[in-house]
């Protein structure tokens, strides 16, 4: 359904009284670093968290564009990403079936020193995925994949886990797919007695557990009538529905919470669904401000209820409605090729300050500055570093190539002790003469 994304970050730290810090991104339209770059550069941003979607795996060559993003973004930024596993289903996982591919990935995170939001078999609360619909097997499938980025030297230093539900529990009588029908829970949540069949279940009951979730996240959309006949909703009034009460139900896991995807139309009348209408009403400019409108309402609703932040699904499938389709919709705010940009977007990011420190901090993180260069750094390490770097300093400024080789050796004999070694590793990034190559040596320019 959603496949590939990419985010923009707008950091509103902590304000007094009734305002509140959340971070918003804005997912690419092509899932590429190249998109990343352009849209820096057309709009004189910076972008501190950049994110990917791979769903399926197979549309993009995963270590590839991590590896690019590594060269042409660095790693002073976070990495938001999706990697779900194809077709399989949760028992495929556990039977190993995606080891391969996901080993493969936190090995590169590892090499590549990212920070990651790490999102796999999202929406397991749906119809459309082939892991939903069997709790039992989805939490064991979890905890397959948490020990194996566990087994790759990952912490949560390096990677936090997402578990992101559906803001509706929508479940399937039949094999989970996105072609299958969907069952109706006979029992909304708002009754006072709850009587679920075993197909029914809800998003709580895919929960496995504290320890293997770090952040949950949800995702919801409106979809208006760009391309159906649907029902115009505020981000309050979709989240706080009162069958559903998905917000109330997210807060009581008690962890940091962040919308996953978001996004909105701009199409809307009172007459029934038309194709021809819906494109009309697109191509007028003035209807813009409808989604204007509704972006504003999101802002409200995250500061509102303390959300830390949110991804907005900045793409358009329709093609600016010249290819109608029932699931898909013109979501996107910022759209380089046709250079529409939907000003609510500008009033977000010019009334951020971009300071990470939240974010780090649910990584164990804080940034530091060496060598002129800032750097991510488990906060266990950070004092190590304030103490050896102006003695290394000291004893090689007048060579760099000197101080190079002393950090070279450190580096390569570890003394097992973890602030020790990481402070070392973390000033070898800053010191070292060369080029930082995949297979984690360092090459002499």
């Amino acid at each position: 359904m959603k496949k590939i994304f990419l985010v923009i970050c707008f950091v509103l730290f902590l304000l007094p009284i009734s305002s509140y810090a959340f971070v918003f991104w804005l997912k690419s339209s092509d899932n590429t670093v190249e998109n990343i770059v352009d849209i820096e550069k057309t709009y004189n941003l910076y972008l501190p968290l950049v994110g990917f979607i791979y769903d399926p795996r197979d549309q993009q060559d995963v270590i590839w564009e991590l590896k690019k993003a590594k060269e042409k973004l660095w790693d002073k930024r976070i990495y938001h990403i999706t990697l779900s596993p194809n077709s399989y289903s949760a028992q495929e996982v556990i039977d190993w079936k995606f080891d391969a591919e996901y080993n493969l990935f936190f090995k590169t995170i590892r090499e590549l020193n990212l920070k990651v939001i790490f999102r796999t078999m999202h929406e397991m609360n749906g119809w459309w995925y082939p892991w939903s619909s069997n709790p039992d097997l989805f939490k064991q499938a979890w905890v397959h994949v948490w020990k194996l980025s566990r087994k790759q030297g990952l912490t949560q230093t390096d990677i936090l886990f997402d578990f992101s539900v559906n803001h509706r529990d929508m479940p399937t009588k039949w094999v989970p797919s996105q072609s299958a029908i969907l069952f109706e829970c006979e029992t909304p949540l708002s009754w006072k007695v709850l009587d679920y069949s075993k197909e029914c279940y809800r998003f709580e009951d895919y929960y496995p557990w504290d320890k293997f979730v770090d952040i949950v996240w949800v995702t919801f959309y409106n979809w208006w009538k760009a391309t159906s006949d649907r029902k115009w909703k505020t981000p309050s009034q979709i989240l706080n529905d009162k069958n559903w009460n998905t917000l109330t139900r997210l807060k009581k896991f008690d962890k940091p919470l962040f919308i996953d995807e978001v996004w909105t139309t701009a199409v809307w009348y009172s007459w029934d669904y038309s194709a021809e209408k819906s494109k009309n009403m697109f191509d007028w400019t003035w209807w813009d401000a409808r989604k204007d409108k509704w972006l504003l309402q999101l802002s409200q609703f995250l500061s509102s209820n303390h959300f830390i932040g949110a991804v907005y699904f900045n793409v358009d499938y329709t093609y600016w409605l010249k290819y109608p389709t029932v699931w898909e919709a013109d979501w996107a705010i910022v759209n380089l090729l046709i250079d529409k940009f939907y000003q609510w977007f500008w009033d977000l990011y010019s009334s951020s300050k971009v300071d990470f420190r939240n974010i780090l901090a649910l990584f164990w993180v804080e940034e530091v500055e060496i060598n002129g260069w800032s750097y991510y750094v488990p906060m266990y390490a950070t004092r190590n570093i304030k103490f050896i770097d102006p003695i290394v300093n000291e004893h090689f400024s007048w060579d760099n190539k000197w101080k190079s080789e002393f950090y070279k050796k450190l580096v390569a004999t570890p003394s097992w002790q973890k602030p020790f070694d990481e402070a070392i590793r973390a000033l070898s990034w800053a010191y070292v003469i060369g080029t930082w190559s995949v297979g984690g040596t360092w090459e002499a320019k």
